[in-house]
This record gives C-alpha cells, structure tokens and sequence, in this order.
C-alpha cells in the first residue's frame, strides 16, 4: 500500500473501502505514536499471557479446564472488540481496515493496564493463583474482570467521536467506577481472603459474574457521541446515576456479606446457586438497556460522510 505524505504532521493511505472507492484514511502523527506504544504493551502481554499458560501445563494434566478457560480470554476479547468496532464505533472507524487493526491493539494495551490493576486493587493474579496455586476459586473471578474490561473499552468505543483519546477519556470514567465499585465488595466482604486464602469457588464465580455485569453497565455508561470533556463527564454520570449498578453493588456486598464460607473441599452445593446469581447479576445488566435513555447523540456527526 503506497503512503503519501501531505504535511509534516499527518499522511494519508489510500485503499478501497467497502463501498467506496479511493477512500482515504488521515492518519496523524499521535496515532502513529498510540499505535507503536500499543503495540509495546500489547504484544509481550498476548505473548506472555500464551507463554506462562504453556509453561505451567503440566505433562500429564492435558484437559485441565482452567488452561483453556485462560486460553479463550483473549480470542473472546477480540471477538467481542471486532464486531463492536465493525458494526458500532465511529463513522471513520467501521470501514477503516486501519483503525480496526488500531482500536484492537489499543484494547489489548487496555487489557494489559487492566490486568495489572486488578492485581493492585484485587490481589488477583492469573499466574500466581490459577497457574501457579492452581486456585480454581480465582479463575472465574479473573476470566469476569477480563471480559469486564473489556465490555468497558468496546463500549467506550460506541459512537463518533473525533480521536483516541475520546475512547480512552470516557472508557477511563467506567474503568474508574469499576474498579471502585469493585473494591468496596472486595474489601468489605472480605472477598480477597475468600478467593485467595480459602478458596471459596462459590465466591470467586459470584464476584466474576458480578465483575462482567457491572463491566456491562459502565461500558454502556461510557457509550456515546462525543461532545466534549465535560459534557462526557456530565452525560457518564447523569446517566450512571439512574442506572441500578449501585443497587447492583449493594446486592452483590450483602451477599458475599452473608453468604456461607466454604474452602475448596467444601461447599458443592453451593457452587450451582452461584452461577444462578452470577447468571442474575448479568441478566440484570443486559435487560437494563430496554429501559435506559437513548445513547448521547451529536448532530454535528450526523451530517458526517
């Protein structure tokens, strides 16, 4: 593909878009940086993510579940972050191979700054607990943060917007809410020694399930045509205001609050009413959406080509 320089800040590829002939994509100077810095973060991620997931599988425990599970997480990602960019991102993004390509490397740069975060405000880690420990309680608990993330991000990317960083302004306000959210049940129930210490996998598959559907309300939070910066402040939290992931939050605290402690040798029965509440939590999320106000809407780009 031939690259053209126009000026000294911006270049301009042409290519054939669907639909369209002698497309342009305006590539700037800032999203060649974002890109090469994704890429920085993004490949030894994926790549360390695959390694330590191979390394730890031992010979003789081929079908263990929990490397598959671990495994899947990044092509769900990707799946997930692909058909929202083709089908829902902004005007210039669903038929621009480029900014596909950009917005997907960009996400797993998110994913590898979310991973850490959870780590800092979880204490779960995926090599330390599941590959290291084996901790089957931490898998389901980090698989729903995983995918959580990621629902924040692929919403953040819903609507026109102008550049980059409108994603990761109004995806950082949901990332924001999530993680605080999420550490007031991680700490008040005191989840962390649960999942970590005993082993409670009724609990680590609630709190995942609790960490996707709250993933679900902020990335929807954090949807919109972008206006500007306080107007996204002030439509993330007019509308977060009226959503029920607070009534969400205190469902899930009290729950963990009161719930049974089990250790990993206990607690079976206990296993399939939690996936029932986790399956709750989600639901809740996802039907919400019918009775949510519609997405923040610019007409500015309504008029764009």
């Amino acid at each position: 593909m031939p690259v053209k320089i126009i000026t000294p800040c911006r270049l301009v590829l042409p290519f054939e878009a669907a639909g369209e002939r002698n497309a342009e994509v305006n590539i700037g100077e800032d999203e060649i940086a974002v890109l090469v810095l994704s890429f920085f973060l993004a490949g030894p991620f994926l790549k360390n993510w695959y390694y330590f997931l191979f390394k730890s599988w031992l010979p003789d425990q081929h079908d263990e579940p929990e490397r598959y599970a671990l495994g899947s997480l990044p092509i769900v990602s990707f799946v997930i972050m692909l058909y929202t960019l083709k089908t829902l991102a902004s005007f210039d993004v669903v038929n621009s191979t480029f900014f596909i390509a950009f917005y997907v490397v960009l996400g797993y740069a998110w994913l590898w700054l979310g991973m850490m975060l959870m780590f800092c405000f979880f204490d779960l880690s995926w090599i330390d607990d599941v590959l290291n420990l084996r901790n089957k309680a931490a898998l389901p608990a980090i698989a729903g943060g995983f995918l959580g993330l990621t629902v924040i991000y692929s919403g953040a990317n819903i609507g026109d917007g102008p550049g980059w960083w409108c994603v990761l302004f109004a995806g950082g306000m949901g990332l924001a809410a999530w993680f605080i959210l999420g550490d007031a049940i991680y700490i008040g129930a005191d989840v962390s020694e649960r999942i970590t210490v005993e082993r409670d996998l009724g609990c680590g598959i609630r709190f995942g399930f609790y960490l996707l559907a709250s993933g679900i309300f902020l990335g929807r939070a954090s949807a919109g045509d972008w206006t500007s910066f306080s107007m996204t402040i002030t439509e993330f939290y007019d509308v977060y205001d009226k959503w029920p992931v607070l009534l969400l939050t205190a469902l899930a605290a009290i729950v963990e609050k009161f719930c049974p402690r089990h250790t990993e040798k206990g607690g079976g029965k206990t296993v399939f009413f939690s996936v029932l509440l986790g399956a709750l939590y989600v639901f809740i999320a996802v039907v919400s959406f019918a009775v949510l106000p519609s997405l923040p809407i610019n007409p500015i780009y309504r008029a764009a080509p």
